[in-house]
């Protein structure tokens, strides 16, 4: 009898391990709020220049670079917090500046704001922004750069920190660039922005649902 039972518990607990083996990993976040309201309009401005290297050849350095868009929590975790609306990366005191002369860049509406992760220790949430593309002027070359952004975001004092590196933005269009700006070159891209709810300065927050 004693046996019988030892092998039932040996029946079980095979059974208990094949059960989770195949029950789907737990953790996941449910969605994300976005804080203190939500929807909200939102502006940033840069805190130092952002900089970009095309083609592991050519720099370039922005001082004055501002975005807006509108941030919403949502339910599903996958689903984008925010939509940038417009990005600037020029005035006319301070235009983009490289070894060939004066850029001109100009970013199409659209960009999608996703959260992969918080880490609740920090205060930092990560994610990247989603459907990035820029058209670039620079004398007789034009050229327009495509991909995604990873960001870090820190919610206690609103920068967004974005860093492109690799493969996450290539040269996806080129005009008159010739071995300089062929289509599949890397573009890398460094900046942090200062963000807020429009008309405060009130940084927003972006943490899980509870």
């Amino acid at each position: 009898m004693r046996a019988w039972h030892r092998h039932l518990a040996l029946l079980a607990s095979g059974a208990a391990l094949c059960l989770a083996a195949v029950t789907p990993a737990s953790g996941a976040e449910p969605g994300w709020v976005v804080g203190p309201v939500s929807p909200a309009a939102f502006t940033g401005q840069n805190e130092g220049n952002f900089v970009r290297l095309i083609n592991n050849a050519l720099p370039e350095s922005c001082g004055r670079v501002s975005i807006a868009g509108s941030l919403a929590s949502t339910q599903d975790p996958s689903t984008a917090v925010g939509t940038v609306a417009t990005s600037t990366f020029h005035s006319p005191d301070r235009p983009c500046t490289t070894l060939l002369g004066n850029s001109h860049r100009t970013t199409k509406p659209g960009g999608k704001l996703k959260v992969e992760r918080y880490d609740a220790a920090t205060g930092i949430t990560t994610g990247r922004l989603d459907n990035y593309v820029e058209e670039t002027l620079l004398g007789a070359m034009r050229w327009t750069t495509a991909g995604h952004v990873p960001w870090t975001y820190e919610n206690g004092t609103g920068h967004l920190r974005l860093e492109a590196s690799g493969n996450d933005l290539t040269i996806v269009a080129s005009q008159n660039g010739g071995a300089l700006l062929p289509v599949g070159a890397p573009v890398t891209l460094k900046g942090t922005l200062l963000l807020s709810i429009q008309g405060t300065n009130t940084p927003p927050t972006l943490t899980p649902q509870p």
